[in-house]
């Protein structure tokens, strides 16, 4: 008798959270960054590097070299109460940064490094001071420059979404080298597609495109790629949770009119991100 009523109590218990299921047809999601959180994210990515020459009649002949490695990153961003500007102080402070290539460890100089600033509008960040008695001032005026132009990692169609929905998200991004002389143009388009949203938990689907050139005296350079992956949103949150992706990304580079190379590089990459 008690087994009978426990299974027809569960029974509408699974009704019901269908129907509310089915009533919440889409969601709402915005990236942005709250007050009095502190936000522990690691970073760990392993790759293959296979690079093959065509240099007829030299020692580069058809050589093939293969280079491994991984990269674990850790990083904490702490916020303080809004001030009276709207705005919202905060450190940035750099973990150990940690490479391991072909079985040599070395640790990154940029290890340690704090950043203090004001975040704007909750997802614009302002840079008033890079801290390291480890790197020079040139070194500073990049890491600033990289964070004051960074954009959220997703960035939402303003209109709700219902599961099965996709959008698309482009990270055009240009780098100088050189002293300002050459250029690097890396796009990263992704295109995301809404799987479920399970406890304020939203999972999507992933998939990635790749297209770099550069701009290079006597180099010339392009390549192209593609990934897939599986992203977890905290909706309450605002924020990236989980991003496990994988990508392939393929090079073709000749040099001075002599050098070819064709380079293939596998990469997996896994964050997570620790909300208190």
């Amino acid at each position: 008798m008690i087994d009978r009523m426990i299974k027809r109590f569960s029974f509408v218990i699974l009704i019901l959270t269908s129907f509310a299921s089915f009533g919440q047809k889409s969601f709402s999601f915005e990236s942005k960054i709250n007050s009095e959180k502190t936000y522990n994210q690691t970073m760990i990515m392993t790759s293959v590097d296979t690079m093959k020459y065509f240099n007829e009649g030299t020692l580069l002949e058809d050589k093939t070299t293969e280079r491994r490695s991984s990269t674990e990153v850790s990083r904490t961003l702490t916020t303080k109460k809004v001030n009276e500007k709207d705005e919202i102080p905060a450190t940035i402070e750099l973990g150990k940064i940690i490479s391991i290539v072909n079985g040599n460890k070395t640790e990154n100089v940029l290890s340690g490094t704090l950043v203090k600033g004001i975040y704007k509008f909750r997802n614009k960040f302002k840079v008033d001071e890079v801290i390291s008695d480890k790197i020079n001032d040139k070194i500073k005026e990049s890491i600033k420059y990289a964070l004051e132009n960074v954009k959220p990692d997703i960035d939402f169609p303003k209109e709700p979404l219902k599961i099965g929905d996709s959008f698309e998200h482009k990270m055009p991004m240009t780098f100088q080298v050189n002293d300002g002389a050459s250029l690097v143009v890396f796009e990263n388009i992704k295109i995301y597609t809404l799987r479920s949203v399970i406890m304020d938990i939203a999972i999507f689907d992933l998939k990635e495109k790749f297209q770099i050139s550069t701009e290079i005296e006597q180099v010339n350079f392009d390549g192209e790629g593609k990934g897939s992956g599986i992203v977890e949103f905290n909706i309450e949150e605002n924020q990236i949770i989980k991003d496990n992706s994988s990508f392939i990304l393929e090079f073709n580079m000749k040099v001075n009119n002599s050098v070819t190379m064709y380079s293939k590089l596998n990469t997996n990459s896994e964050k997570i991100m620790i909300i208190n």
